[in-house]
């Protein structure tokens, strides 16, 4: 049983071109032949109307043909491959996408493969397990409410067909039960369960009934499979006729399908339409007292004029076999009947059977697989809806719930997935050193957000890590470290412990501004006056950076307050999202080895905001011991166990080696704090990056230029372009700096606005020159087209949930805004080869060459092994 949904309620972003259309025209896929038994044929009564033009473009692969569902209207029929908005008809309309939400049990289960678990508004059959699926929930239950949509004076879906009884419930609500004869044996539908005919004698028949009078108003649908079709004798699928006289007849003679009507005026006007034996077709005609109107699978068939009213006749409603025993041979299901206009959607919706989504993997599983190997899977997703549905827009979520296990898939989006088709969905697995070796389940979901049921399918990869061999790098515990054991340490994120703890608040906001203010007693006042510059606009190298004023009602507001009025620094609105290892930027000659950060998130009103709060430390250093003496103290934390106290108190040893008081002496405050950035939208459109460092003057936080980044109006300028050929070789090494003048005028920016998606501009003579310096400004580098990131790589989170973290920072394939051509980015990565080069034995070659005679090649070596330790990439975010 199904309960069918009329009304638009999704549109889709796919459409057919009129040339495809017409192309299926031609093919015969859509039109029937038309003629009359009695009366005329009009050919001009037979409109097709172009259907609009467009495409859409999908990469990934599609399969499968679907049944298109013809929008129509009066005077005309259309047709189409997929079911798009401004495809149709006049008159009454084209039709754009809907959807008919079948049955009355949410069902989980049916097909299975590799541990895919299909789920979908199922139909007719009772519960069933499906192996490894789950148990459907069938319908069919004769108690079910009607199906909304255009008024019937009878729906016969014939699920309730038991042995037990010959009365076969009208689900209409009309009461007109109908009755079956015995030898009318129940079956297995197209929906649930139908009825099929095999003897002479077989019938169904529903007594006359007053609302069984038409006059300009009929129509009549059924879904049946014929064992047969040809022969001069119409084999019945409904009728109304008694005592020598018809009203109507929908049949099957001569390999045509046929809509009959008799009129008040004696003429008889019949529309026909070649149909199939053995297989299911949805069979419709429609009279509104000018037309007669023959449908198949939804689609219009036929059209003849035939103006006037029906001849009304006292006579039962016949499904199946007449008085004459001119029977249908086969099965039937899903007869309708209405005395109520209707329109061709309508009868498209009514040939429309929803059917459960299924999803197949392959390979079933990975295998064993070494660290850092990438496995391709295929989703195959196949809509099995059957007859007149619209497409289906088919999302695929998918992500792995174990840290080290990165998964990405593109395309994950396939726009109107035809009845019948199949839209395969690639997906890469890769394992890294960080993750736990063993087997891991990587779930995902189906999502049909046009169904009712919004998750269609669902299943799980399977996929299996080895143990990883030899020195390596756990990104997640010596990179970039954001497990909730960490951010939420309940002694360490909070003062909920002794004060004379050293873990106590040691990883707050509060601690780590107590820690680099002049004085621990300074730190409100520091901190609300850093927040407070956003109250007015700021100047900057000589560049406006303008007010942004929200700032008081999104964070000073929210901020509670001490007695005696200044901020209360311990129930500060900011939640740890992580701890950032950036050894990967340092530089010895600026007396550092990189850097440790603090990333924190602004919560406001209980929710976490668009706005991020990065603290970034110098990590001290004068010599190449105290690089690799960094390098090792940072390693050492991916053999402790995890998560684990040793870890958390040997990861504090480093924090406050460069956040503490006075791990920097000789620099203001004592403090090794290099910059403090913020990236928001919270405040204000549009999204903007600002930076901070310590006033040597007044030990206080001051705004700051955005390094590596020009003000935004150079962008596309010949300065632009200049400055990139001038340092094109440094650019591309990832060690160039921005000056704060260039040519004689201020260059480097107040602040960053990021409605600039890739730098650029006429004259840069190498584009991985132009890339490298996009990538390395904050606008180009939080920017959608140069990296794909929706600004922030380091997304807020709420308590309980650990942060994501962007593409770029985990793994993403980009065209280059300019050339097209493909980068993949992966920032995570590129750190873990840069520590793991530190920290690991270097490449057999350097192993070799100090085993080898002292000499020139020798040499050279060392000096590359120094250098690399001296300097990483001169990037700041």
């Amino acid at each position: 049983m199904r309960n069918l949904s009329f009304g638009f309620t999704h549109t889709l972003s796919i459409k057919t071109s009129s040339a495809a259309i017409l192309a299926l025209l031609a093919s015969g896929a859509a039109c029937g032949s038309y003629d009359v038994d009695e009366g005329s044929l009009n050919d001009a009564e037979l409109a097709l109307e172009a259907a609009a033009s467009g495409s859409s473009a999908v990469s990934g692969t599609v399969s499968g043909v679907g049944t298109g569902v013809g929008a129509t209207g009066t005077g005309g029929f259309g047709s189409s491959s997929v079911a798009t908005s401004g495809v149709g008809g006049g008159g009454t309309g084209g039709f754009g996408t809907s959807v008919v939400a079948s049955s009355t049990g949410v069902g989980v289960g049916g097909s299975t493969s590799s541990s895919v678990t299909t789920s979908g508004v199922g139909g007719g059959d009772p519960a069933t397990t499906g192996v490894g699926g789950g148990v459907g929930v069938g319908g069919g239950d004769p108690g079910d409410p009607p199906p909304v949509g255009p008024p019937a004076v009878g729906f016969w879906q014939l699920d309730d067909c038991n042995a037990a009884t010959t009365a076969l419930f009208d689900s209409s609500s009309n009461g007109n039960t109908a009755t079956r004869s015995a030898n009318v044996a129940c079956a297995q539908g197209v929906s649930g369960l139908g009825v099929a005919f095999n003897k002479d004698n077989d019938k169904i028949l529903v007594d006359d009934d007053a609302s069984f009078t038409f006059g300009q108003h009929l129509a009549v649908a059924a879904w049946v499979k014929p064992t047969a079709v040809s022969g001069s004798t119409p084999r019945t699928i409904v009728q109304e006729k008694g005592g020598g006289e018809t009203s109507f007849s929908l049949d099957i003679r001569n390999s045509q399908a046929r809509f009959t009507v008799n009129l008040t005026s004696g003429r008889t006007v019949t529309s026909r339409a070649p149909i199939q034996a053995g297989v299911w077709t949805h069979v419709a005609g429609i009279y509104d007292g000018t037309f007669v109107r023959l449908f198949l699978n939804g689609e219009q068939v036929g059209q003849i004029s035939a103006a006037g009213t029906l001849h009304d006749i006292d006579a039962p409603i016949r499904i199946g076999n007449n008085v004459q025993k001119e029977r249908f041979t086969g099965l039937l299901d899903e007869v309708w009947l209405s005395a109520s206009p209707t329109t061709a959607f309508e009868i498209a919706q009514l040939a429309c059977l929803r059917r459960p989504t299924t999803a197949v993997v392959t390979p079933e599983s990975s295998g064993l697989v070494a660290p850092n190997t990438p496995v391709a899977y295929q989703i195959a997703v196949t809509n099995n809806d059957v007859g007149a549905c619209p497409g289906r827009d088919y999302f695929l979520d998918i992500f792995s719930p174990s840290g080290g296990i990165n998964v990405s898939g593109d395309p994950s989006f396939f726009p109107g997935v035809l009845p019948g088709s199949t839209a395969t969905f690639p997906v890469t697995v890769t394992g890294t050193e960080d993750a736990d070796p063993g087997a891991h389940v990587i779930p995902f979901s189906v999502i049909d957000f046009s169904s009712p049921e919004f998750i269609v399918a669902s299943g799980a990869l399977d996929f299996e890590l080895a143990e990883p061999t030899g020195c390596f790098v756990r990104t997640s515990r010596e990179i970039f470290v954001k497990d909730l054991s960490v951010v939420e340490d309940p002694l360490r994120t909070t003062f909920n412990g002794p004060p004379s703890d050293p873990r106590t608040g040691a990883w707050t906001f509060a601690r780590l501004m107590e820690d680099m203010a002049p004085t621990p007693a300074d730190a409100p006042a520091m901190v609300e006056e850093l927040f407070s510059t956003w109250l007015t606009d700021q100047v900057v190298n000589g560049f406006t950076v303008p007010a942004r004023t929200a700032i008081q009602q999104v964070v000073l507001d929210e901020w509670p307050r001490s007695p005696d009025g200044s901020l209360d620094l311990q129930q500060a609105p900011l939640l740890l999202l992580g701890i950032v290892n950036r050894i990967d930027v340092r530089n010895l000659a600026e007396g550092h080895a990189g850097e440790g950060r603090f990333v924190f998130g602004v919560v406001s009103q209980g929710f976490p905001q668009q706005f991020t709060v990065i603290l970034e430390y110098k990590l001290p250093a004068s010599t190449e011991a105290d690089v690799l003496d960094w390098a090792n103290d940072w390693h050492a934390l991916g053999s402790l166990p995890f998560p684990s106290e040793a870890y958390n108190a040997a990861l504090q040893d480093i924090t406050t080696r460069f956040a503490g008081r006075n791990a920097a002496p000789g620099k203001p405050n004592g403090s090794s704090l290099g910059q403090l950035r913020t990236n928001e939208i919270a405040l204000a459109g549009p999204w903007e990056l600002r930076e901070f460092v310590l006033s040597p003057d007044t030990g206080f936080l001051r705004p700051e230029t955005v390094k590596l980044t020009p003000d935004l109006g150079f962008d596309g300028s010949p300065t632009l372009a200049d400055f990139v050929n001038q340092n094109e070789a440094a650019i591309i090494a990832e060690q160039h700096t921005v000056p704060d003048t260039f040519q004689g005028n201020p260059f480097l920016g107040g602040s960053s606005f990021n409605n600039l998606t890739a730098w650029t501009a006429p004259g840069i003579l190498n584009n991985e020159a132009r890339h490298k310096f996009s990538l390395n400004t904050c606008n180009g580098c939080h920017g959608a087209q140069e990296t794909g990131t929706g600004f922030l790589h380091v997304n807020p989170r709420s308590l309980g949930n650990e942060a994501s973290l962007s593409g770029f920072m985990t793994g993403i394939t980009v065209g280059d805004p300019v050339s097209g051509e493909p980068r993949t980015l992966n920032d995570l990565r590129r750190r873990n080869q840069d520590l793991t080069a530190l920290v690991c034995e270097p490449a057999p070659t350097f192993a070799a060459l100090r085993a080898a005679p002292t000499g020139g090649a020798a040499a050279a070596a060392a000096a590359s092994r120094s250098a690399f330790i001296r300097r990483g990439i001169g990037r700041v975010h």
